[in-house]
């Protein structure tokens, strides 16, 4: 099975996004989607060291792996991709 990474769904940084907490181009969009869940975001930064290379949506993410529409708008939910769990509340 292919590894998907944050690579594939970079785009164009927004002015409205902090550098921090960010990902980097090599991460897994699991590690990125959990990131952006716990700091209650729908958007983050990509950097490599100390540069950011654009940003990526919590939609985005969540279309690649598989899952359309944004589960935190849905009742509490556990989905498990690429054989980690992902647990998303309301």
């Amino acid at each position: 099975m292919r590894k998907l990474s944050v690579q594939e769904i970079v785009i164009p940084i927004e002015d409205d996004v902090a550098p921090k907490p960010s990902v980097s181009p090599e991460d897994k969009i699991t590690d990125a989607i959990e990131v952006m869940l716990k700091n209650d975001l729908k958007q983050i930064a990509v950097r490599r060291e100390n540069r950011v290379l654009g940003m990526i949506r919590l939609e985005d993410a969540f279309k690649e792996i598989g899952l359309e529409g944004d589960l935190k708008l849905k009742a509490k939910r556990s989905v498990v991709v690429h054989g980690r769990k992902i647990i998303v509340n309301e």
